[in-house]
């Protein structure tokens, strides 16, 4: 409407000024008054003010013109996606992780994610429940009725070759299953998967990374690492960290990765850990370490442990700041890690509590330590959803002192 009175206004100046220039050579100054006080004066500033007017909207007009290209450059590109190519992966190596991983494929669905999903469980399993105290069997038929994920039986591998599952509740599998985390490699009907480890909580839909340039495998730095010893014949950047793997699958990849696992098995000479063995990262390390895709820590690689920290430079780098709130809201993903403290799907002692959560100095309430909040808000979150989705409780507190000295930390 404004448009159009403003064109009737411009056309009645143009009349008025059109018939005053007719007029200005025929009739005296008494009769151009009559004519000023019956029709008014003409406007002389019609000329800048439609001038103004035409810019305006014309700048409207190109800016919609532009978005609607862009909108639908971009549905041309999402409708040329095949997201039946890509995959999140996660395994399961007993009823826990097991669980884990459904709470990782519900954020997937909750978010929107349009990749597949992919659970590699221990062949030993099925999914006939054959009890109610059967609980891998039925959080298997959750995962494929409820989450539409792709069941792939698998055997699990260890530090010593295959290595058998935990059984129940009671019995978790020991950190030499996370080698198990290279069958993603194997994975070869679909063009790129991401696996993702299943101690995180998922923040945001990832399926942008699917869509990055193509690379053998792509990780975030392990900012919290110790950087090795410097090389004077090479740099020695912070290893990667496989907690988010982004790989094209290749069954050659897959079979040099256990090529080099053998080797190291039989080599007394080759260790990494406080225990001599070497995992799944140290592997992707090695293989890929210089030609990796290199993902950044934010957002894709929050620890918990983070939250606790004082110093929060190798996470923000030199000039960045620290806001706890700004920064879990920036994030992709948490990951929890707060060694020694025992991981979320077990209960924390007090003292353990009183150790290991964030300390607030200089803030005499609890309520206005956003660290505190939010470490803890993660924790309790976590085992919220385990109850609601999985039905499974946390394990008992561990006496503290004990676990500290069975974990090499006291």
């Amino acid at each position: 409407m404004e448009m159009f009175l403003s064109l009737v206004y411009t056309q009645q100046c143009i009349h008025n000024s059109q018939i005053i220039t007719s007029m200005s050579f025929d009739i005296d100054d008494g009769d151009r008054e009559h004519y000023y006080r019956q029709y008014g004066k003409p406007d002389k500033r019609w000329p800048a003010l439609r001038r103004s007017r035409l810019i305006f909207w014309a700048s409207i007009a190109a800016g919609t013109l532009l978005l609607l290209f862009l909108l639908s450059r971009f549905h041309a590109r999402e409708v040329s996606v095949d997201w039946h190519s890509y995959a999140y992966s996660l395994y399961a190596t007993d009823a826990h992780s097991l669980c884990n991983a459904i709470l990782v494929f519900d954020s997937l669905k909750r978010l929107g994610s349009r990749a597949e999903r992919v659970l590699l469980y221990p062949k030993q399993w099925d999914t006939y429940v054959a009890s109610n105290t059967d609980r891998t069997s039925q959080l298997l038929t959750i995962a494929r009725d409820q989450y539409d994920v792709n069941l792939l039986p698998i055997g699990l591998l260890g530090q010593d070759g295959a290595t058998p599952p935990g059984e129940g509740l009671s019995s978790e599998s020991n950190w030499d299953a996370s080698i198990t985390k290279l069958r993603a490699f194997d994975l070869t009907p679909w063009k790129r998967v991401l696996h993702l480890d299943a101690d995180i909580t998922l923040l945001k839909n990832l399926d942008h990374l699917f869509l990055l340039p193509s690379a053998p495998v792509a990780m975030p730095r392990a900012y919290w690492a110790d950087v090795p010893a410097p090389d004077p014949n090479q740099s020695q950047p912070w290893p990667l960290t496989s907690l988010l793997l982004l790989l094209e699958p290749s069954r050659a990849e897959f079979s040099v990765l256990l090529d080099t696992l053998r080797e190291w098995r039989t080599n007394p000479n080759v260790t990494s850990h406080g225990d001599g063995k070497k995992y799944d990262m140290d592997l992707l390390n090695y293989h890929f370490g210089s030609s990796a895709l290199v993902l950044p820590q934010r957002p894709y690689a929050l620890l918990t442990a983070e939250f606790r920290n004082t110093d929060h430079t190798a996470y923000l780098g030199p000039s960045g700041k620290w806001d706890a709130q700004a920064v879990l809201d920036e994030a992709a993903l948490v990951h929890f890690s707060d060694w020694p403290l025992p991981k979320p799907w077990t209960q924390w002692s007090s003292d353990a509590l009183a150790e290991m959560q964030p300390k607030c100095e200089g803030q005499p309430l609890e309520s206005s330590c956003a660290e505190r909040k939010i470490w803890k808000g993660l924790y309790e979150d976590f085992r919220m959803k385990r109850r609601d989705i999985c039905k499974i409780l946390s394990n008992p507190a561990p006496v503290w002192t004990k676990w500290k000295a069975d974990h090499g930390a006291s």
